[in-house]
């Protein structure tokens, strides 16, 4: 394949032929470019192929203040500070992070082409436009209520930022790998850190006074630790134990997730976490182990059920407390509401933000109704079962650029194993934001899975074209 819009295509920048495309020395044809980094930086002409003795001349000090920039701007665009009120400006920073990246994002979205462009431009519309219209007609939101109730689905526009923002820095795939997995070190380092040296009167049972040092009856004292990196990085040794089997990988996966148990203690993404990294070990079993395994797991399950699980369900339901009781609630009200009428569950009725005039207890008497804690019911609540499937779909293009069969192509495939297992550990990712979702609200933190989609088409893109674009350093 040598034309320009193939070479796009394969870098998941589709072939359409206005604005900036993906040609020969990763240049922008048709504009001078932005993309052919290496070129401008090095004194050649932008449009014509990257000689390699040019790239080579790259300094040093610009690949660091590349390098710098990624590792700064990565947690913002994964939301990790987004429910910090502990973080102080780094909170406040997140609020505002995807309005300070608008032209990031309108130049991924006009001057890049890609086959999932139309669908994030379709949700974002219906989110930002038409649901909070429909709050004010349902809930009866003013014009700045109804806007207010559209912050948390802003960090969708992180698809085009990140994409854009990579097509310009254009970092090896093994850079991100080590800025991942150094993130995901330092999540675990500092929430020990954090553990064993925070005293415990600065741990907080009103969530509005702290959102990170947490105290629960049922659950004791626990650090609620952003664990977008966390997580991705315990997925990166489950995928490394498939690649090549080592004893410290099975190590540091364990240690990872004893320090989830012991501190993080959220039940849910602890159990989902276990459950994804089990499916990938049991998929990547030879057929003979495999089917011994299914035999044994069968065994298991129903004997578990009848014996364990049957029997305690008491104790279960009165082990999740408060928060069980709030979930079944909150779903029983919303049920009611939306049931009333066929257009509140076809499209939605939006919600409200706590400065809204209208509140939580005019509408259902109550103010424990949790949109965020019922999952999709939460979402079909506020956008309807037309936006919940629009939502759906974002996860499926996630999925897709991971497992589908344009990413397992061989040559979108990773020559190091290091860096594939990674890339397959952000797929991973999606999964696990997938089945989460079921529990918690997919517009909660919808930036780490925009981020994601972001990093894996640009991955996988750079790969399969890193010919064409020409050398570029910081890889490792």
């Amino acid at each position: 394949m040598s034309g320009p819009g193939n070479s796009a295509g394969r870098i998941g920048l589709g072939p359409r032929q206005r604005g900036r495309i993906i040609g020969a020395g990763g240049s922008a044809i048709g504009r001078p470019g932005i993309l052919g980094g290496a070129a401008s930086r090095s004194g050649g002409v932008p449009g014509e192929p990257v000689p390699a003795s040019a790239a080579d001349h790259t300094t040093r000090a610009t690949v660091g203040l590349e390098l710098a920039l990624l590792i700064a701007v990565l947690p913002m665009f994964g939301q990790v500070f987004h429910y910090l009120i502990d973080a102080g400006p780094l909170y406040y920073l997140s609020k505002a992070w995807p309005f300070l990246t608008l032209p990031l994002a309108m130049h991924g979205a006009f001057r890049l082409s890609g086959r999932h462009h139309p669908l994030y431009a379709m949700v974002l519309g219906y989110v930002i436009g038409i649901t909070p219209a429909l709050s004010m007609i349902w809930l009866g939101n003013a014009f700045l209520d109804a806007f207010g109730t559209t912050i948390k689905v802003w960090p969708l526009t992180y698809y085009f930022s990140v994409l854009s923002l990579l097509v310009m820095l254009r970092p090896h795939p093994d850079t991100l790998r080590r800025v991942l997995l150094a993130y995901g070190i330092a999540t675990f380092a500092m929430m020990w850190a954090l553990w064993l040296v925070v005293p415990r009167t600065h741990y907080a049972v009103d969530p509005t006074q702290s959102k990170l040092f947490m105290y629960e009856v049922e659950r004791g004292y626990r650090i609620y630790m952003p664990m977008v990196f966390g997580i991705m990085s315990l997925l990166y040794l489950v995928r490394r134990m498939t690649m090549s089997p080592r004893l410290i990988h099975v190590v540091l996966y364990l240690a990872g997730l004893a320090t989830m148990v012991m501190i993080f203690k959220q039940r849910t993404s602890i159990m989902m976490l276990i459950v994804i990294s089990g499916w990938i070990l049991y998929r990547n079993l030879p057929k003979l182990a495999r089917s011994v395994a299914t035999l044994v797991l069968g065994v298991i399950l129903v004997a578990g059920t009848v014996l364990i699980v049957l029997p305690a369900m008491d104790k279960v339901a009165a082990g999740f407390g408060n928060s069980l009781s709030i979930r079944m609630n909150s779903l029983a009200l919303a049920f009611d509401y939306m049931l009333a009428d066929a257009w509140r569950w076809l499209f939605g009725v939006g919600s409200i933000t706590r400065f809204s005039a209208v509140t939580l207890f005019d509408l259902f008497g109550t103010n424990h109704f949790y949109l965020a804690d019922i999952g999709w019911v939460g979402i079909v609540f506020e956008y309807g079962v037309v936006g919940a499937l629009l939502l759906l779909a974002l996860y499926a293009v996630g999925l897709q650029n991971a497992y589908g069969r344009r990413a397992r192509a061989p040559e979108r495939r990773m020559q190091d194993p290091r860096t594939e297992a990674m890339v397959l550990a952000l797929g991973d990712y999606v999964l696990f934001l997938l089945v989460i979702s079921s529990v918690y609200s997919a517009v909660f933190t919808p930036g780490e899975l925009a981020m994601v989609t972001a990093l894996l088409i640009y991955v996988r893109g750079f790969w399969s074209t890193q010919a064409a674009m020409g050398p570029h350093a910081g890889g490792g």
